[in-house]
């Protein structure tokens, strides 16, 4: 099997290579893991505070610090699982509904091998088309969102895709 885990600061310093989440090898090979990292450079359906679409990027490289073990507990996550950073999911830039369609492509093949998706980035449009790639191979999904709005207005100068509609959107489909 192989091994996908971060790469060292023994094997090279923090501030060096190629950033990707916590310094796991950039691939998109699928077997032989249970999770891969992937962004979503989007924030096309914001109304106002536009920036979300640097988010994977940013997280990358303040991921660099981050340790695979926690030293109280003596547990290094990598000899329990194995992920990569699958890199970004294609967006279009300027069009919502061909994005969407895009991410759901990228998506449904990670979901439908059993690996599990960490997504990072976008604004809070892009969980739509995330819960239909899941729901593509699982069925209905249930959702828990945290925020100060439910993202659940029908729709916003008359267009029915924005970041404050995707769970209606999702209800409205299922």
């Amino acid at each position: 099997m192989t091994e996908y885990k971060p790469v060292t600061p023994r094997q090279q310093p923090k501030f060096a290579g190629i950033k990707t989440f916590m310094r796991l090898p950039h691939s998109q090979c699928i077997e032989n893991i249970d999770f891969a990292v992937a962004g979503v450079p989007w924030d096309g359906a914001t109304s106002y505070r536009t920036g979300q679409r640097a988010a994977p990027d940013a997280i990358r490289k303040v991921s660099a610090t981050l340790r695979p073990f926690n030293l109280a507990l003596d547990i290094d996550i990598f000899k329990h699982c194995a992920g990569v950073d699958y890199g970004d999911l294609p967006v279009i830039a300027g069009y919502i509904e061909d994005t969407y369609s895009a991410v759901e492509s990228a998506l449904h093949p990670l979901v439908k091998a059993g690996v599990i998706p960490v997504i990072m980035g976008g604004d809070h449009s892009i969980t739509l088309p995330e819960l239909r790639a899941v729901a593509k191979t699982h069925g209905p999904v249930a959702l828990v969102h945290f925020d100060s709005h439910t993202d659940t207005n029908n729709q916003y100068f008359g267009k029915p895709y924005y970041h404050g509609s995707p769970f209606r959107r999702a209800v409205d489909e299922k």
